[in-house]
């Protein structure tokens, strides 16, 4: 997969998220904007143009909605991102009619669907007609080695993200969790694993789009390579083990990252697994099936619960972590809210007693 680090100038991207520009349903278009909201121009929705990001999904500032591309061209993009994360990956058919649009203004195409629209002939050919790029941020080609079991070459500690469900809140943890470790003495790396991770950072393991057989080799090659020069890797989770359609890729992050510690992601008040009529299991089963999995390979604690509490005011949040570190032990907070101090805290401990290298 081609690296999206910056180079001299900053990306001036317009996001399409035609019917759907919500902080859950528009998961990739709402990371990119929280973290990144200086390359974001515009945001194409014709259900809420005329309104700013930061009044539809509470960050973002003054970033307009706007009803397509065209509309989107006076803010001087250079690029369209497919703002959305939908279930298989699939491109919605309607939105074909703004990327052509968007090629044949000059933009390039920043595409994190499976769909690959960098082989898709017509899209290809006007893109090369118009000499601009189709960026496919799930190319898996390359991508072709079987993990070797090698956790002595991987010398910096490793945290991941697991959760109780799809959308859990993975990612923005591990986000937080890499920022706030840079104050705790840390040298951190966020190891982005899905599309809205890695147009986050630049660069990442498409680990859903990578052959089954090869998606823990390409884990364990990424880490050892980023722990030459980073003292903590903090890998984003996808999925869950125990989801009815995503549970290999949880798997293989599990086997290929070897995680010293890891950090549950939940929902609170969720009842069911997304897309299923399917009972969530209390989360202490969620932490005891984690580590009992990677106790043979090398061992990991479960170090604290990340909850997201959007949906709730905060003295309902407050009481919500309170609720949950009574129920489980453990520590608990909303990263975005609260902070991440009660995990590194925890890390810190762990560092000093040497019990992270040992687990």
């Amino acid at each position: 997969m081609p690296s999206l680090k910056e180079g001299g100038n900053k990306r001036r991207i317009v996001i399409l998220a035609e019917g759907c520009f919500t902080a859950l349903e528009a998961k990739t278009a709402y990371g990119l904007i929280r973290y990144k909201p200086s390359e974001v121009v515009a945001v194409i929705d014709s259900t809420r143009a005329g309104k700013t990001s930061q009044e539809i999904i509470g960050v973002g500032g003054n970033i307009p909605v706007v009803k397509n591309v065209e509309g989107a061209l006076p803010y001087n993009p250079d690029s369209l991102l497919i703002g959305i994360a939908p279930r298989g990956g699939k491109l919605p058919l309607e939105w074909r009619k703004e990327i052509i649009s968007a090629l044949e203004n000059g933009l390039n195409i920043l595409n994190g669907m499976h769909d690959k629209l960098s082989r898709d002939p017509e899209l290809a050919t006007l893109a090369n007609f118009r000499n601009v790029a189709i960026i496919d941020l799930r190319e898996a080609e390359g991508y072709n080695k079987v993990a070797d079991y090698l956790p002595e070459k991987n010398k910096a500690k490793v945290v991941l993200t697991i959760g109780t469900d799809c959308r859990s809140g993975k990612m923005i943890t591990a986000f937080e969790l890499t920022e706030e470790a840079k104050k705790f003495g840390w040298s951190p790396y966020f190891v982005a694993t899905g599309q809205s991770g890695i147009i986050i950072s630049g660069e990442g393991v498409p680990i859903d789009a990578i052959k089954g057989d090869f998606m823990a080799g390409a884990m364990e090659d990424f880490l050892i390579q980023k722990s030459k020069s980073y003292d903590l890797l903090v890998v984003e989770g996808q999925g869950t083990i125990l989801h009815p359609g995503y549970s290999g890729v949880s798997l293989a992050l599990l086997h290929g990252s070897l995680p010293d510690a890891m950090i549950l992601c939940h929902f609170p008040g969720k009842k069911n697994f997304n897309n299923y009529n399917l009972p969530l299991p209390p989360l202490s089963e969620f932490v005891k099936l984690h580590e009992e999995i990677t106790r043979p390979l090398k061992p990991s604690k479960v170090i604290g619960v990340a909850l997201y509490t959007g949906q709730m005011n905060e003295k309902e949040a407050l009481r919500e972590i309170e609720r949950t570190e009574a129920e489980i032990n453990l520590p608990a907070t909303d990263p975005v809210r609260f902070g991440c101090s009660k995990f590194l805290e925890s890390m810190e401990y762990l560092k000093r007693t040497n019990v992270l290298s040992q687990m």
